[in-house]
């Protein structure tokens, strides 16, 4: 099959989208990351700074400086929906599971408005939601996401946060933050040198400063052989929502 980018002069039927998210800070997913003990051997870039390469967790970086990159981007384990019904069979199952008011709330929006992976289209409906998580909401914060291209605007008073590298259905897998922030599923690369001219051109949200370089980065980065395959992969504008 052919991998290509959407965005780079390639042709696709796919339809365009944008949407609010509920995603979980960055800071919450680091400390768990860190944590989890999984990227304590990640290698450093030198004796003499001894600091991890690109933003990958690592006990010498065990907490994230003023000047530290944060990622803030859409691939960040957003709120899911899941109805109590479902939720007790799958801990029938011996999973343990458990549906909130805001995951239920959450349920029965997608299920009225056809959306999924947790986009919202309405604002209304987010902040409803955003209601329903009570204490949660420390964790959470609420973005609004739109391929390059579609021609859906953010909210009054949206905060442009840069442009993710990614595919917005599903899962909301980021080639930035697998290769550069929390590796979950191909990583990078150990000496971090095969990024590091991109990586250098993140601001401080973790994110490109313009779709051009989301599309060069992801050219670049479709040109290795290793790396997620995806057909639809293109540019993200990523927005701050304040409720």
């Amino acid at each position: 099959m052919d991998r290509s980018v959407r965005g780079l002069g390639v042709d696709s039927t796919e339809h365009m989208a944008s949407g609010y998210l509920f995603v979980t800070r960055y800071e919450v997913i680091y400390e768990a990351a860190l944590q989890s003990g999984r990227y304590d051997k990640n290698p450093v870039t030198g004796v003499t700074d001894a600091k991890p390469i690109y933003g990958l967790p690592h006990p010498s970086r065990p907490i994230l400086t003023a000047g530290s990159l944060r990622y803030r981007g859409i691939d960040r384990e957003p709120l899911g929906a899941l109805s109590v019904a479902l939720a007790n069979v799958i801990a029938k199952s011996g999973v343990p599971c458990e549906a909130t008011p805001a995951t239920a709330l959450l349920d029965e929006i997608e299920l009225a408005t056809g959306r999924e992976d947790g986009w919202l289209t309405e604002l209304a409906d987010v902040q409803r939601v955003w209601a329903m998580l009570n204490a949660d909401q420390a964790k959470f914060e609420v973005i609004f996401g739109k391929e390059y291209e579609d021609n859906a605007c953010p909210p009054a008073g949206a905060q442009y946060l840069g442009s993710d590298a990614a595919y917005f259905v599903p899962d909301h897998f980021s080639c930035i933050c697998d290769s550069l922030f929390i590796p979950r599923w191909h990583g990078t690369d150990l000496d971090g040198t095969l990024f590091r001219e991109h990586f250098e051109k993140l601001n401080c949200n973790g994110l490109f400063r313009s779709n051009q370089e989301a599309l060069d980065y992801l050219r670049y980065y479709l040109s290795i052989d290793w790396t997620e395959r995806a057909d639809n992969f293109t540019s993200i504008e990523v927005y701050s929502v304040s409720l």
